[in-house]
């Protein structure tokens, strides 16, 4: 009972920070390609919602996704965060198969790529964010300025908000080495590191999901890692930690999200495959932001 009354608590608490002031209007937007179903959310500084790959869902709205900063002693801000402040949205624009598109509440749309493209500030950072949706790909980019010194306390790149019935995860570290391990809903992050890509698997609906990163994210403190919840296991790209950053600064962050599916026992293996895939196709240009 214990147990089900805290996860009722965290769930609660992180849909609540939506509350008070808002970085957009509350629509909801869907992107629907050959293999995915992409919602993003007007409340949530237009960052993504849930994602669904063949029909099943595999990342929910129990969390959210995007960038996050905090300044060393300060409280969150981007994306749904406002406990610091909200994220002030400049521009975005919305095209579907080179088409502009309105990002109206309950608006569907249906193609072969979508891109959503914003300007915004999270505190004294200035985001270029790209979110493009293909037949069978997720692509995000964030591209940052720090206009002011600053000593970042933390700060997310990427946040990931896949299911907590998943059961295992595999990575690449940046070095090469495979690890591999399970989920246990400790409250704990898992894997830790800097790495090439990672993927995660749901038994129950047969998918795996992979994290592919076109240049390791070279992070501190927990890196990449996946904080092992009973609400999610979701996936924080961690870049910065209590660090201080002068004003001028720019760097960037890029993820290629896919999934596959297939059974218990070689999807590990299918992983595998396809962040070599993703490799290959993204070296020849095929895919691309």
């Amino acid at each position: 009972m214990k147990k089900l009354l805290l996860a009722t608590f965290l769930a609660t608490a992180s849909l609540s920070f939506a509350a008070g002031p808002k970085p957009g209007p509350p629509h909801i937007v869907t992107i629907e390609t050959r293999d995915l179903k992409v919602e993003f959310a007007g409340d949530r500084a237009w960052t993504i919602h849930r994602i669904f790959f063949k029909g099943e869902l595999t990342g929910d709205r129990n969390g959210f996704y995007g960038t996050v900063f905090s300044a060393e002693g300060g409280k969150w801000i981007g994306t749904g965060h406002n406990e610091g402040g909200i994220e002030l949205v400049k521009t975005v624009t919305l095209t579907v198969d080179g088409k502009p598109r309105d990002l109206a509440d309950k608006a569907v749309y249906r193609g072969q790529r979508a891109e959503i493209r914003k300007r915004s500030m999270i505190g004294p950072l200035a985001l270029e964010a790209t979110y493009i949706v293909t037949d069978d790909c997720i692509l995000e980019r964030h591209r940052y300025e720090v206009t002011a010194d600053v000593k970042i306390g933390i700060l997310y790149a990427f946040m990931h908000c896949w299911l907590p019935r998943t059961t295992e995860w595999i990575a690449e570290k940046a070095g090469g080495t495979v690890v591999e391990g399970k989920f246990d809903n400790s409250g704990d992050f898992k894997l830790k590191d800097d790495a090439k890509w990672t993927a995660l698997y749901d038994p129950q609906s047969r998918r795996a999901m992979l994290a592919w990163y076109p240049k390791p994210l070279v992070g501190q403190n927990i890196k990449t890692g996946y904080w092992d919840k009973t609400v999610y296991h979701k996936l924080y790209n961690q870049i910065y930690s209590h660090a201080a950053v002068v004003g001028g600064t720019k760097f960037e962050a890029a993820v290629i999200v896919r999934g596959v599916e297939t059974d218990a026992a070689s999807w590990k293996q299918a992983a595998k495959a396809l962040a070599a895939e993703t490799k290959a196709r993204y070296e020849k240009n095929e895919i691309k932001f």
